[in-house]
C-alpha cells in the first residue's frame, strides 16, 4: 500500500465497497446510497480502504460513517478524511458540524468538537437519519462551530 493513499469524492460506483467497509467496521449502511455524494474515500490499488461522509442539513453537517480498513489503521487515513470533510464544509455556508460517537470523542476533540446534549444539537442536524437512529444507542453527541 502506498504511504499516502489518494483521497477523492465518492461516486455511486463506490457504493458496494463503501457498504462492505462500513459493515466490516460494524457501522450502519442505512441511507448511504442516498448521500453517496457526501462521501470522501481513501483508495489504494483500486480498493477503498477508508471513507467518511458529511451529510448536509441546512446550516449543519453531520459527520458520519468514518471507517478505515483494520489493516490500514494508525496511518492518518481517518484524519485526512475528516479534515477534507471539514475543509469542504468551511467553503460553504455551513456553520455547524455535529457527530455522534460511541467510542471516539477524544479523537474528534482535535478539530474542536466538544460534547453537548443531543437535544442541544442544531435542529436541522437532529432531523438527520443518523440522529433519528441514535435514540436507541449510547452514542455521545459532539458539536463544532465552523464559522
Amino acid at each position: 500500500m502506498p504511504r499516502h493513499p489518494h483521497l477523492r469524492l465518492a461516486s455511486l460506483a463506490d457504493l458496494p465497497q463503501i457498504a462492505a467497509l462500513l459493515e466490516q467496521c460494524r457501522l450502519t449502511t442505512g441511507g448511504v446510497a442516498e448521500i453517496i455524494d457526501s462521501f470522501h474515500v481513501a483508495h489504494s490499488d483500486s480498493r477503498i480502504i477508508g471513507c467518511a461522509a458529511a451529510e448536509r442539513h441546512g446550516e449543519s453537517i453531520v459527520i458520519r460513517s468514518v471507517a478505515v480498513e483494520p489493516t490500514c489503521r494508525d496511518r492518518g487515513i481517518a484524519t485526512r478524511l475528516v479534515s477534507a470533510l471539514l475543509m469542504r464544509a468551511r467553503g460553504t455556508e455551513v456553520r455547524h458540524a455535529v457527530l455522534l460517537s460511541a467510542s471516539a470523542p477524544a479523537y474528534f476533540a482535535r478539530w474542536g468538537f466538544s460534547l453537548i446534549p443531543a437535544d442541544k444539537a442544531p435542529t436541522d442536524a437532529r432531523a438527520s437519519s443518523e440522529f433519528q437512529g441514535a435514540t436507541l444507542t449510547s452514542a455521545l453527541c459532539m458539536h463544532c462551530e465552523l464559522k
